[in-house]
């Protein structure tokens, strides 16, 4: 009888102790479902732009571009705005920003190209293009590695290049970049409301 008690003991405990792990388990488990929801799909970019090379003393903040169309027939320099919605542009930027690494040794954010991604469940992230050539890629402020790929869609999709001339053009690390093909510079109308203005001049 002392020897059925105590295999009924034994059980019970094993019983107990198998629930309290199985309870323990779903309890880590749970925190899984708190992760942040994928952003999905992007909608649009927004972004604004120097038309030219700013050769500023100290960084440009990004909250500091802010739209400042020229008048065409007295300057060219401004802040220009664009947006990019095509939905081929924006998987293959979206493809190139995915990709994007943490630069090892990180520098603060300096500003010339301000892009914000629109995302379909309505989030958003800051993309910015700094540096003197505008080379330096920074997303929601902090440095990435170089793509120059990345770089030479958005300056192109945004009509960056005609503005350029001469050493800035041979400047840009991306347009010496040969390991992958680039398409002809795209223009802009403001682009050509410029032309127009040289013309009447």
């Amino acid at each position: 009888m002392k020897t059925h008690y105590l295999i009924f003991i034994t059980l019970f405990l094993l019983a107990v102790t198998s629930c309290n792990n199985k309870q323990k388990e779903s309890n880590t488990v749970e925190p899984e479902t708190e992760m942040a929801e994928p952003k999905g799909n992007i909608s649009s970019i927004s972004v604004l732009y120097y038309n030219y090379i700013v050769e500023a003393e100290s960084a440009v903040n990004p909250n500091d571009i802010q739209l400042n169309i020229p008048q065409f027939d007295k300057d060219r320099k401004g802040v220009l705005d664009a947006t990019i919605n095509d939905s081929i542009r924006i998987s293959k930027l979206k493809s190139r920003i995915d990709s994007l690494h943490a630069a090892p040794q990180p520098s603060p954010i300096d500003a010339r190209l301000v892009a914000i991604i629109n995302y379909e469940n309505g989030t958003q992230d800051q993309l910015c293009v700094g540096g003197k050539y505008v080379n330096k890629i920074f997303l929601n402020g902090v440095e990435q590695q170089t793509d120059n790929q990345l770089l030479f869609l958005l300056k192109n999709y945004i009509g960056f290049y005609p503005w350029m001339i001469g050493d800035d053009m041979y400047a840009m690390q991306e347009l010496q970049d040969a390991s992958f093909p680039k398409s002809p510079f795209i223009s802009t109308p403001y682009y050509e409301a410029y032309q127009t203005a040289l013309n009447n001049r």
